[in-house]
């Protein structure tokens, strides 16, 4: 049976409400998710029809279907947000390429050889030793040599 009011309603049902929230998993923005769910009662106590079943069930179905709803609307807000931060990587690239060849200005080429083998195509010390024909000693010598060439022109 419907409640007489909706006032009577929300006293009714936002136990339910709340459970609907848990059982769906949502632990972040509960007051946004309460207040779907009182939209979705609310929808609920003004189209339900007696002829077609009892309010309980309507009432919960109606409440799941607009929190449901508000789930969908923000992980596509979400979805969105990822692809623009897909181009915020790409130029924050671009951005740490153009200081790394400020960095590398210092180098010899041996030692920007050395650094750009082991930072960006993720060489070990041993594989770089023997494209160069250096024993893995001479080439972490040299590895030192130039981060600290690069540490000291960052501090001017």
């Amino acid at each position: 049976m419907k409640p007489a009011t909706f006032k009577e309603a929300v006293v009714l049902y936002e136990g339910m409400i709340v459970n609907q929230i848990k059982k769906l998993g949502i632990y972040q923005d509960h007051e946004e998710y309460y207040q779907c769910g009182l939209i979705g009662l609310w929808h609920a106590y003004e189209r339900f029809d007696a002829e077609k079943g009892s309010f309980p069930a309507y009432a919960v179905v109606t409440v799941r279907g607009y929190i449901l709803e508000r789930l969908k609307k923000e992980s596509a807000l979400q979805e969105r947000n990822v692809y623009v931060g897909e181009y915020e990587e790409i130029f924050s690239f671009e951005d740490v390429g153009l200081r790394v060849q400020d960095f590398m200005s210092v180098l010899d080429e041996k030692e920007k050889y050395i650094i750009f083998e082991r930072f960006f195509v993720g060489k070990t010390m041993g594989e770089i030793a023997s494209e160069m024909e250096m024993t893995y000693y001479q080439v972490r010598w040299v590895y030192r040599q130039a981060l600290e060439k690069m540490r000291n022109s960052l501090r001017g």
